[in-house]
Parts: C-alpha cells; sequence; structure tokens
C-alpha cells in the first residue's frame, strides 16, 4: 500500500453503552468527519486512544474488586465491547464502509480501551469492521505509531494516575483464581469505583468535569448530609487502600528498579519518578492564562469545516503541563520528529503558529482534544456550586481533530473542527 500522504488524527471518543454513562452523543458528526477524511486521495485516519470507553460500560454482574489493580477477564470486556457495538452500530458499519472503499484506519489503544489487547476483543471488533487487512487497518500494539517524522501517542503514559507498568501486554495473573486479567490503572480503578458511583439520572455530568478532585469535593461540599458522609467515607476509603497514584505496589516495583533504567513502556525509570513526585508534572494554565492567539484553517475542500477562533494557539516552549514537556522532549531528541500529535488530557492545543522549538524551526505539536462535552473548573472565574454542574451552557464541546502533512518542504500539522450535526 502506498504511503499516505496526509494524516486526520482523532483521540478520546469515548464511545459507551448508550446509557447513562456514555459521554459520546456524536455519531452522525463522525459520519460527516469519516466523509471528509475520504474525500483525500490516500488519505488515512489515525484513533488515537479512548476510543471505547470499557471503563464506562457497567456489566450487570462483575468479578471486579473495587480496590484491586486486577480488572476485566477477557469475556467480561468481551461483553462490555458488544454493549457498544449495540449502542453505536451506524458508526461502526460506517466505519467499516470508510475501509471497504479503499481507506485505512489506524486504531491506538489509550488507557480506557486497554481492553483491546485481549485477543478476543479485538478479533470481534474487526469482526464487525469487515475483517479488513493489514493495508486498512492496523492496531498499533505498541501505542506508539511512527511513520517518518510523525510521531503519534496517547498520552496516558506520561500521568502517574493513568499509567500502567506494561500498556503493550496489560495483564496480571488473580493469584486467588488464577485467571488472567486486565491491569487496570489507578485512575480507570477510581473512575469505576467512585465518579461512577456517583453518576446517575439526576447527574449524568460527573465523568464531564475536571479536575475530578475539584469536583469530587465540590459534591461533597454542596449536596446533602447523607451525600457528604457517603461519599465522603468512600473516598476515604478509597484513599486509605489505594493510596495516591499509582498503586501502592506499582510504586514499590519501581522504587526497586534502578536509576536511569527504562520501564516496559519505554520511557526513564526517572522520569516516571518525576512525575509521580510532582516535579515534572505541572498544571496546564487555562485559557484566560495562555498567550491565545485567534487563528482560522483553510480548508483542503471547499465543504470542509476549518478551525475556529476560539481554539487555544500558542507558543510550546512556555507549556509545563505533562504532555507539552513530553512532546518537547521528543520533538528536540535525536530521532527525527518534527510533528508530535497527543491527546488523553482532553485539551485541544496546537502550535502551528509558532512552530519554533529550540531554534529549530518546523516544530508541531498538536493535542486533538476530546468529543465529548467538558468543563474545566480550572478555567471557569464563575463561582460554581455543585447543582451548576447541570447546566449544559456550561460545557464546551469542540470536535477537534489533527491533519498531519508531508510536502516538499517537510512534516507539518494542524488543528481543525468540524461542525456538530
Amino acid at each position: 500500500m502506498c504511503m499516505a500522504k496526509t494524516r486526520y488524527i482523532v483521540s478520546d471518543l469515548h464511545l459507551g453503552a448508550g446509557d447513562y454513562l456514555d459521554d459520546f452523543n456524536q455519531d452522525e458528526s463522525f459520519l460527516a468527519f469519516l466523509d471528509l477524511v475520504a474525500k483525500r486521495r490516500g488519505g488515512e485516519l489515525v484513533i488515537n486512544g479512548d476510543f471505547i470507553d470499557f471503563v464506562a460500560v457497567n456489566l450487570e454482574k462483575s468479578s471486579i474488586r473495587p480496590f484491586s489493580r486486577l480488572g476485566s477477564t477477557e469475556d467480561e470486556s468481551l461483553a462490555k465491547l458488544e454493549m457498544v457495538l449495540e449502542a453505536h452500530c451506524d458508526l461502526f458499519t460506517s466505519l467499516r464502509m470508510f475501509m471497504e472503499k479503499g481507506h485505512r484506519v489506524v486504531l491506538i489503544p489509550g488507557n480506557h480501551d486497554v481492553d483491546l489487547f485481549w485477543p478476543r476483543v479485538r478479533d470481534r471488533l474487526l469482526q464487525e469492521l469487515g475483517a479488513p487487512d493489514s493495508d486498512h487497518f492496523h492496531f498499533e500494539s505498541s501505542g506508539i505509531y511512527r511513520e517518518g517524522s510523525l510521531y503519534i501517542e496517547h498520552g496516558n503514559q506520561y500521568y502517574a494516575d493513568s499509567v500502567f507498568e506494561n500498556f503493550t501486554h496489560p495483564f496480571l495473573r488473580d493469584p486467588k483464581t488464577g485467571e488472567l486479567r486486565l491491569e487496570r490503572s489507578w485512575g480507570n480503578c477510581f473512575l469505576e469505583y467512585f465518579s461512577n458511583g456517583m453518576m446517575s439520572e439526576r447527574n449524568p455530568f460527573i465523568n464531564n468535569v475536571r479536575p475530578i478532585p475539584n469536583m469530587v469535593f465540590l459534591g461533597i461540599q454542596d449536596e446533602s448530609w447523607w451525600f457528604k458522609i457517603a461519599y465522603g467515607y468512600k473516598l476515604l476509603r478509597f484513599m486509605s487502600k489505594v493510596g495516591f497514584p499509582p498503586f501502592k505496589e506499582s510504586r514499590e516495583l519501581l522504587r526497586r528498579k534502578r536509576e536511569g533504567r527504562l520501564d516496559s513502556w519505554g520511557y526513564s525509570h526517572k522520569r516516571f519518578m518525576d512525575l509521580i513526585s510532582g516535579r515534572g508534572r505541572v498544571e496546564m494554565p487555562g485559557v484566560e492564562d495562555a498567550e491565545q492567539v485567534s487563528a482560522t484553517f483553510p480548508g483542503e475542500d471547499e465543504d470542509e469545516e476549518s478551525g475556529g477562533d476560539d481554539l487555544l494557539l500558542d507558543s510550546l516552549a512556555t507549556r509545563e503541563d505533562a504532555l507539552s514537556v513530553a512532546a518537547r522532549e521528543i520533538l528536540l531528541g535525536d530521532d527525527g520528529i518534527d510533528v508530535v500529535v497527543l491527546g488523553h488530557d482532553h485539551r485541544y492545543y496546537s502550535n502551528e503558529l509558532q512552530p519554533v522549538l529550540g531554534g529549530r524551526k518546523g516544530k508541531y505539536y498538536v493535542n486533538t482534544g476530546t468529543w465529548i462535552p467538558m468543563l474545566f473548573l480550572t478555567r471557569t472565574k464563575r463561582q460554581l456550586r455543585w447543582r451548576d454542574l447541570e447546566d449544559e451552557s456550561l460545557y464546551q464541546q469542540l470536535l477537534t481533530y489533527a491533519v498531519a502533512r508531508k510536502g516538499l518542504g517537510g512534516a507539518t500539522a494542524s488543528l481543525r473542527r468540524i461542525a456538530k450535526s
């Protein structure tokens, strides 16, 4: 198959089971996005992690223990996939037709869909997609998609609460039963035990508010005394059992490793310990704190949607959040990377107007954001109460994606969005 010259990259769609835990409501918009990609000859669609939100799919009966790193069995993950396939059947049908017309899809796993590493789960997904060959579908089991000077990774491995000890083989043996189970990150354990438990038809906004600790404490402060006592107890119980991220046993394992040794996901132990201790992780500034540049992006075709003037575009050189720090390290390394595309933290970003880094020109970093509605409490200047979080007008939903091109002048990348259907 010929090398794609243009790649369209999207991440963090979080397809669920169609219930109140399912945050994805843009099936028709995704179909329009596929039409957009299909118009570009030699184009390729890259889905960069958290395509399917297995964490947000609840089974009637589950064998997962609440404070354990041991997650789903293969049968349980397969049952969750069936629920998602049923809830979003038109979307998967369109993906199948997209590939049957000769286009290619690359699927990179994220921290919410590591279940795709199960062989039967992946086989079932491929069956639903029409059993495409390698020229039309590629599952990036390494977690990092590299083509020439382009580098794409979900980004969860840079955060202590979403890191996996072995992201490329996320399985653990249950010492009690001998069963093979999926490894869970600290964050996935927290969401399944605490946040998902807080969600109901009355407050379905829980998983769309960040930062999670701010949201949790807001609820504990403003809800009824019964709520405060019940969930205050749950929070204290969780922290006493599991501790701060990552899991206690993960910290102990990492402590035993020698300084500078590469861990199973390929990053240095020193860097990961810096992230855990906070030396390498700084909160991302809010929109009001960043240098904001208004811009519009010309479409490749007349009917292609362009970026809007509310997309966050600024210099990468001064950003100190974990993903920006990682992007700088990759772009300034010796591996010949000119374009880095990440996702995971749901915050869209592009430095395309100032692609100069460390004196080197043509160094692009794009974070593709998410397609689900989001409210960042650290960005709003309003003093919100728990009941205010039900106001849908507070949430921003931008259907953003990255376009990475390879041309005579080198690789470039830009951030775009499409209109909601």
